[in-house]
């Protein structure tokens, strides 16, 4: 394995250095509030009661015109934006993005994620520029070379190297979401999309540094399909697609099972993984698949597939098991739980941090937030 470089979307990611109208760039700002909201040039219009209609709206999102002050109020009130949001200077680049499976999603949906993905890591990056503070590049492994009957050894390896430059040990991981926002891999969660586990990519801010990013739904968090399992198995399954260059021969689908590969390895290291299943293993109680979810934070599907992989069990043992998962509806709701957390709060202590500061304004702390200065008031109390 050698190090490859931080992204391979570089020349994808570059700004560019053609110069922008302020209408243009106020334009742009425009269209990608209305991907965010998910809707139409009609949509918006409509929403507006036509005042302005959609081919005004249209010649504001290519720049031939610009809205007046009254209009970009009416925009920031049905678009749920602040009005400083027209203004910022669009530098924020996302590469090609990978999603975590051949999802299903429209077009439309598609392009309403990934804006408000984009709307969060382009605050995220802006705060810390303003604090100053740096983050750990993430080196990615090249694998580009490595043969199919050698890329299971070589996964296993990067992911123990990973889990070695990060400090990380061989035990469980208490919060995936803290350690990946911990070692410079920022974390969005968006809201619960019918067919979306998560996304990633390399997101540049114009001085040529290459940001990793991840989204995730915010199902597996809350709710009736909260499965905290899950969401740590999509991290690790999206880190593996921003940590590993694969293979360019290899088609999605093999891609994507690579990644799952990494996710186990990752998440259950193999040396300790070995001594808590146990090797060539016949019958197997579901209660033991339930205590090393409940000490892993993974599911007893990813546990059973991880034993696959190492070759713990026979593909008939495991075939087995498909059987008697599919049987049980086990991907709806699978036995045993795993009672950790997956919260982070990075973001928001950066905030009020350059608050306490003085390096920004209450009104910036609020729009970088996303709240009202009231709502500012009940998240900030000053000491002095």
């Amino acid at each position: 394995m050698k190090p490859a470089a931080a992204s391979s979307g570089k020349d994808e990611t570059r700004a560019s250095s053609i110069p922008v109208s302020p209408a243009a760039r106020m334009g742009d700002r425009l269209r990608r509030a209305r991907l965010m909201a998910g809707l139409s040039l009609r949509g918006l219009a409509d929403a507006l009661d036509g005042e302005p209609s959609h081919t005004q709206i249209a010649k504001f999102e290519v720049g031939e015109a610009s809205p007046d002050s009254k209009q970009l109020a009416r925009f920031s009130r049905v678009l749920k934006v602040r009005p400083d949001y027209f203004y910022k200077k669009d530098a924020l680049k996302l590469a090609t993005v990978e999603y975590r499976s051949q999802t299903k999603l429209g077009e439309k949906a598609r392009k309403r994620l990934e804006e408000q993905a984009y709307e969060f890591f382009e605050r995220y990056l802006e705060i810390e520029r303003i604090l100053g503070t740096t983050s750990e590049a993430l080196l990615r492994v090249d694998l580009s070379e490595t043969t199919g009957e050698e890329l299971p050894e070589a996964i296993e390896r990067a992911a123990e190297d990973l889990r070695s430059a990060w400090e990380l040990g061989k035990n469980p991981i208490p919060n995936v979401h803290v350690m990946l926002e911990t070692h410079g891999v920022k974390v969005k969660t968006l809201p619960h999309e019918e067919g979306f586990d998560g996304f990633s990519a390399f997101a540049t801010d114009g001085e040529e540094k290459h940001v990793p990013v991840i989204a995730l739904s915010k199902c597996w968090l809350e709710g009736e399909e909260k499965d905290l399992p899950r969401f740590r198995f999509t991290a690790i399954h999206e880190l593996a697609h921003l940590y590993l260059k694969l293979p360019d021969g290899l088609s999605h689908k093999e891609k994507e099972g690579w990644c799952h590969w990494f996710a186990g390895a990752f998440l259950i290291p193999r040396a300790p993984f070995e001594e808590r299943f146990g090797v060539n293993r016949v019958k197997i109680a579901l209660n033991e698949l339930i205590a090393i979810k409940q000490e892993w934070g993974m599911s007893v599907a990813a546990i059973m597939k991880r034993a696959s992989n190492l070759g713990l069990v026979t593909p008939g043992r495991y075939k087995t098991y498909c059987i008697v998962a599919n049987k049980n509806r086990w991907n709806v709701n699978e036995p045993g739980t795993w009672s950790g957390d997956e919260k982070s709060s990075r973001f928001e202590p950066l905030v009020l941090r350059a608050l306490a500061q003085e390096l920004i304004t209450p009104s910036k702390a609020a729009g970088l937030l996303g709240v009202s200065l009231p709502g500012l008031g009940e998240r900030y109390t000053p000491l002095d």
